[in-house]
């Protein structure tokens, strides 16, 4: 599950040296907001919610994307990297 998370990381990483940090930014809670609609992982969708809101805020007040990244738990981005 780690090296998925790192693979997430890397491939958010791409879109910003690609584009811009905010395209990253954008692309991880866009990312994010996918997993409510995936019936078939057993994801805590309270917990999901609140990880919305928690980015959401993040981009809300500028954050980096590597602070953005780090906030975010590596199950969660080992299930981003497979979408």
């Amino acid at each position: 599950m780690e090296k998925k998370a790192r693979q997430y990381e890397v491939q958010i990483g791409e879109i910003a040296d690609r584009h811009r940090e905010s395209d990253a930014v954008d692309q991880v809670l866009y990312d994010i907001k996918l997993l409510r609609k995936s019936i078939n992982l057993a994801i805590d969708q309270e917990a999901l919610e609140d990880l919305i809101e928690q980015v959401e805020e993040y981009v809300h007040y500028d954050e980096s994307l590597e602070y953005i990244l780090n906030q975010i738990p590596n199950d969660i981005k080992a299930l981003l990297f497979r979408l």
